[in-house]
């Protein structure tokens, strides 16, 4: 099965676990993630996948179909985000270090300015960094 984020991040996915997970999937290892597993967790948005990166280092994912996608990683990875970007088709807004101690980068489809608002002056979430301008009204 080819697919594609117009599966299941552009277009509400099927509500049923196997279904998200058959779609991620193919589309990371389609996309030379091939040692990248995700389960789904909770299959109503936001949806909810976990899974391990080389059995190693432990991968999220969570998503509102079309307006955002949150990744969390054990640690700072620029082969994920770099080609977590070209699947997504569009750049990440920003990334942090969260609470866990994770390594997070987050995409807005509207550019995420309410999401940066609510991160500011947060000291559970550190090293906050915006990587790309919002959009301009």
């Amino acid at each position: 099965m080819a697919t594609d984020s117009r599966s299941w991040f552009y277009n509400t996915p099927t509500a049923r676990p196997f279904f998200i997970e058959e779609r991620v999937n193919h589309t990371l290892w389609k996309n030379r993630l091939a040692n990248v597993h995700m389960t789904c967790v909770r299959a109503e948005a936001p949806i909810l996948m976990q899974g391990r990166w080389a059995d190693e280092m432990p991968v999220e994912f969570e998503w509102q179909p079309g307006k955002w996608f949150r990744l969390r990683l054990g640690e700072e990875s620029k082969e994920i985000v770099g080609t977590l970007r070209q699947i997504l088709m569009f750049r990440p807004s920003f990334m942090y270090k969260d609470p866990d101690n994770m390594f997070v980068v987050e995409w807005h489809t509207d550019g995420g300015e309410a999401r940066w608002r609510e991160l500011q002056g947060q000291p559970q979430y550190q090293a906050v960094r915006r990587l790309k301008k919002a959009v301009e009204a």
